[in-house]
């Protein structure tokens, strides 16, 4: 028995590496073609990079043509699907799972699960899932190319959250905990239970005050 085929992998000399790591992980759909030749998949394979001053801890998986950027933080028990991007001083919090094609702008922080091909932009937090349709299980797993979230800077998609499809959250959005959302988001609006929209302006909690009198000082700024 064989194992799995591995390609390149570029680690900067100040990042600090964990235990039972594994980088450079061949992508599914090509280690599922019959009579491929492991050893050809591993030198053709994409190589991982990852920055300066990254912390990896302990049972992280990386797949092939992913990059990491300086400063990252990667927790124990974190998956990084094949060709994602990360910026930098970015958080993967515990069990973080990212799919294939994500791109992570600098100083985000994840923690749920995120689909293929979703976008996190810069300085915020996903705590809940971004996840697709998933409209047509009868077709192949591989002929399926689904649209995808996107979420703009600052955001924020509190733990339990959902968000569904190709939606976008618009810039300074809040997506409460246990929310859904399958539209999409205005910039600076709060979402509550299932697309229960309210603008920022005239939510009347208390405890959301503080951030967005920030928010408001960074788009009156």
């Amino acid at each position: 028995m064989r194992p799995l085929p591995r390609g390149a992998v570029w680690i900067a000399p100040s990042t600090v590496v964990g235990e039972h790591c594994v980088f450079g992980c061949v992508k599914e759909s090509r280690l599922a073609a019959r009579g491929v030749d492991l050893d050809r998949l591993a030198r053709e394979a994409a190589p991982v990079e990852i920055g300066e001053r990254c912390l990896i801890f302990n049972q992280v998986v990386i797949y092939e043509g992913s990059r990491l950027g300086e400063g990252c933080v990667v927790e124990d028990r974190v998956r990084v699907g094949y060709d994602v991007h990360v910026g930098r001083d970015v958080r993967l919090i515990y069990g973080a799972y990212l799919c294939d094609r994500v791109q992570v702008d600098d100083g985000a922080r994840v923690a749920g699960f995120v689909c293929d091909g979703a976008q996190i932009g810069t300085q915020s937090s996903v705590m809940g899932q971004l996840v697709h349709e998933y409209s047509r299980p009868h077709c192949r797993w591989w002929e399926v190319d689904e649209p995808s979230p996107v979420v703009h800077e600052d955001v924020v998609v509190g733990f339990g959250a959902t968000v569904v499809g190709g939606v976008e959250l618009g810039p300074r959005s809040y997506i409460a905990a246990g929310a859904v959302v399958t539209t999409d988001v205005p910039p600076e609006h709060v979402v509550t239970g299932i697309n229960q929209l309210t603008p920022a302006s005239a939510w009347p909690g208390r405890r959301l005050r503080e951030l967005l009198a920030h928010w408001q000082r960074l788009s009156s700024g």
